[in-house]
């Protein structure tokens, strides 16, 4: 008992001390759904699932009016990754979220968001998508199933 009361009590001491370092925070693999909801996909296969609904995770980051969603995946090599996020009206986005949209948005030259989302990916209008046309494609939210804040 003494033994598991020490291994306790050191593990919430590991968890807890920063060391004088800023803690970032942990990013977590995607989450798995219900079997009604599309399976994972990585946003580098998201050219070959055109108008269709699936579930992947996207960096987003940007800058005054430009900001774009680009894969996790730095290896992508088909994807350029130029992608506008659009949030219908009919999207919920809760309250958390909607906090760290605003905070990248106020931070953008030193935090990113994480976003995991299911929805529609679009690269059919040739005018582009987002600010002045800047997006190459366009990823259409139908769901956000979570959002993680991340430093640069």
């Amino acid at each position: 008992m003494k033994g598991v009361l020490i291994a306790t009590f050191a593990f919430i001491m590991l968890t807890q001390v920063t060391w004088g370092q800023k803690r970032e925070p942990i990013m977590f693999p995607p989450p798995i759904l219900s079997i009604s909801d599309p399976e994972y996909i990585n946003a580098c296969e998201l050219p070959n699932h055109k108008h269709e609904l699936v579930y992947t995770r996207f960096a987003y980051n940007g800058v005054d009016e430009y900001w774009r969603l680009s894969p996790i995946d730095k290896k992508c090599k088909d994807f350029d990754g130029n992608t506008d996020l659009e949030i219908p009206d009919s999207v919920y986005l809760n309250p958390q979220n909607l906090k760290l949209l605003k905070y990248v948005h106020e931070h953008y030259w030193n935090s990113y968001l994480i976003i995991d989302a299911i929805g529609f990916f679009d690269n059919s209008n040739k005018n582009g998508y987002g600010h002045l046309g800047s997006n190459t494609s366009q990823f259409t939210v139908q769901k956000f199933v979570n959002i993680q804040k991340a430093k640069k």
